[in-house]
């Protein structure tokens, strides 16, 4: 933003150093980026962040400068006598589409076209605007001095005297001031006349109705428009002109008549016309004055300095806010109309702290009330990463934005605005594209054995809100681990997988892990390879080797998915540290005949609910299928121990605790081959 010295000192008394007033610019947020020329004829180069559209002009600024050094804002000379006939006469204007335009100002003058005066020229010059003719220049002479940008209708040529403010229709164009046609959609708003557009509201007039040499008389426009349908329509049109820069960023509602009012005073001044009796104002959506409570003792606690209580109305006041005191230390703030971007108290002590002087906020380290903790789930969350970084695998981090790739199960969450087209959609599973993308990348890097997990969110359709879900993914591929001269390599299979989440479900303390081969598992899992992990009777999961088809690389891959906040809060508190048992284990084993399509689990379950209490363990030690085992059958080395907390278990005991399992499993079916001798420890 340009700001000519000169035009700024005849709204307010400010130092004579040009780069002093700058400095103090820069210090309430308006960045000093250089000076230009010396003395009046200095220009200021000022960065003014998007949000203060209301400083996008010279008053603005001047409103900035005069809290700064505590001097009186002059206001603008607004008077201008009437002539001729009513304007109501020869215009008539009606709002068809009040979400686009809440309010529509007008008022027709006189003029005879010519040059403007040369100190206007040199200041539109300096503000990086090209003189044209003074009708022209002086609607962005106001619009650079105000901070309202109006436009000018040769009035002769808007067909029968009438203008109409509604969306364009579907295949309309229009040439605009730049010469450039226009083919327009339904989303684009035009000011129009009785059959076609005449200019696109809040961007650019058009051709057909600009003030040109023979122009006599001008309907004089100045508007209010919905931002966020002048920011698309500049976007869809690929437009930016001065207009739709301040429209777009929330121009003031109150604005259209001071900006009509001031050109007609100019226009009076530089003896270029004459206004017509009577102002055309269309308002179908008022747009009312903002209430914010302020509290001196926020203000305080908020900057972190003590700001005098008399301090803040009178900053607010200075920039155009009106203060009422309803407490010792508390005011009814009522915010003006062209600062759209104060809506809450934050806001007010930005602005008192800002004029205060953010300078004079000490340097102070935020005192604390407490420890700070990790959250419910945290800390668990925190432990499934360790336990898996601890097992050899490494954490990604994949984009939730993945590509729709169609296939079958529920319809993704799409995107209603996506970066890309392969950006689309949210994912709805971590395994996959994520961690298969991952193996992909690190395949065609030269890396076939590859452990990977991730945590993160997935997400499914629901209403009103997509359903988010915490999961956890691991993917194993190649070998199971590094290869040695004195051991072969062996490829990883499910049960790696499912080591992997014994050992997360033990460090947990969330109970055993349970698998039900026949439960609900995705469509990419091999059928006999697989299983769904179940907790509390529920699927929470899945795991397995992926089917042929699915991964086209020559190594196997085994894959696994669970939700995780079931699992963290089942989650108990792990014993960290216990002592040595005091005496001694027994240990037996059992060989057990079942046939190839008995689960072992299921085997283990059964001796678990038949040993008693003073069984402490139970496991498969050996597995064999070969002969002189019969085809069809699987030969299953149980490994049972026993152990009591206060005293030395005795044969009889055990012999009766084996007996029992026996029973259980030869009444389930099963054959007990051999069982070896007592062996303690």
């Amino acid at each position: 933003m340009k700001l000519p010295v000169s035009w700024l000192r005849e709204y307010v008394d400010a130092p004579e150093d040009p780069r002093t007033i700058g400095e103090a610019l820069t210090m309430v947020g308006f960045e000093l980026g250089g000076v230009e020329g010396r003395g009046d004829d200095a220009v200021l180069d000022l960065d003014v962040t998007t949000n203060r559209v209301d400083a996008m002009n010279v008053y603005g600024l001047s409103r900035e400068v005069a809290v700064i050094y505590g001097r009186p804002l002059r206001p603008l000379e607004l008077s201008f006598s009437e002539a001729g006939a009513e304007a109501g006469e020869s215009l008539a204007v009606e709002i068809e589409a009040p979400d686009l335009c809440p309010r529509f100002t007008a008022r027709v003058l006189d003029v005879r076209l010519g040059p403007s005066p040369e100190w206007m020229q040199k200041r539109l010059e300096q503000m990086g605007v090209r003189p044209i003719n003074n009708i022209v220049d002086l609607s962005n002479y106001v619009m650079l001095e105000m901070g309202h940008p109006s436009h000018a209708f040769d009035l002769e040529r808007i067909p029968s005297g009438r203008l109409h403010v509604r969306w364009a229709r579907e295949g309309e164009t229009l040439q605009t001031l730049d010469e450039a046609d226009r083919t327009l959609t339904p989303r684009i708003g035009v000011v129009a006349g009785p059959d076609a557009p005449l200019a696109l509201a809040g961007i650019m007039g058009g051709a057909s109705s600009e003030v040109s040499d023979e122009t006599r008389a001008i309907a004089l426009e100045a508007a209010y428009w919905e931002p966020l349908a002048i920011r698309r329509a500049a976007k869809a049109l690929g437009m930016h002109t001065e207009a739709s820069h301040r429209f777009e960023r929330a121009a003031d509602p109150n604005g259209p008549p001071v900006a009509t009012a001031r050109v007609a005073h100019l226009l009076e001044k530089l003896g270029a016309g004459t206004t017509r009796p009577g102002q055309i104002d269309r308002v179908p959506a008022p747009i009312g004055r903002r209430q914010v409570t302020l509290r001196a003792a926020r203000v305080s606690a908020v900057l972190g300095t003590e700001v005098p209580p008399e301090r803040c109305p009178e900053i607010l006041a200075g920039l155009g806010f009106e203060t009422t005191e309803t407490c010792a230390g508390s005011w009814q703030v009522t915010v003006p109309t062209w600062r759209g971007d104060v809506a809450r108290e934050a806001d007010l002590i930005e602005e008192v702290g800002r004029h205060h002087g953010l300078d004079k906020i000490p340097s102070t380290i935020p005192p604390s009330i407490g420890v700070g903790r990790l959250g419910p789930g945290q800390r668990e969350e925190r432990l499934v990463r360790d336990v898996l970084v601890g097992a050899g695998l490494t954490e990604t981090v994949q984009n939730a934005f993945v590509e729709d790739r169609g296939g079958e199960g529920p319809s993704p969450v799409r995107l209603a605005n996506p970066l890309a087209d392969h950006h689309s959609v949210l994912r709805s599973s971590l395994v996959q594209p994520g961690l298969l993308d991952a193996l992909e990348t690190n395949v065609r890097q030269g890396r076939r054995d590859v452990a990977l997990f991730e945590v993160g969110r997935v997400f499914f359709p629901a209403d009103p809100l997509p359903m988010e879900e915490r999961r956890l993914a691991l993917l194993l591929a190649g070998a199971a681990r590094s290869g040695h001269w004195s051991e072969g390599v062996r490829s990883v299979d499910p049960f790696d997988a499912k080591g992997l989440l014994e050992l997360l479900f033990e460090r947990l303390g969330a109970g055993p892990l349970a698998l039900d081969p026949e439960g609900p598992r995705p469509d990419m899992l091999h059928p006999g390879q697989s299983a769904a992990v179940v907790l509390d009777g529920d699927a929470v999961g899945w795991m397995g080797a992926l089917r042929p088809g699915v991964w086209e690389g020559r190594d196997p891959v085994v894959v696994a998915e669970v939700v995780l906040d079931p699992l963290l809060a089942r989650a108990g508190s792990v014993a960290r540290f216990e002592s040595l048992a005091r005496f001694p284990s027994v240990d037996r084993d059992l060989s057990v005949l079942a046939d190839v399509a008995v689960a072992a689990g299921g085997i283990v379950e059964k001796v678990k609910g038949a040993a008693g209490e003073l069984l402490r363990l139970v496991e498969v030690k050996d597995r064999y299928d070969r002969p002189p085992v019969p085809e069809g059958k699987v030969s299953l080395t149980l490994s049972l121990r026993y152990q009591h907390p206060s005293r030395t278990l005795t044969s009889d005991e055990v012999q009766a605790s084996v007996e029992a399992v026996i029973r259980e499993l030869r009444g389930a079916g099963l054959e007990i081959r051999d069982k070896s001798g007592e062996s303690g420890e």
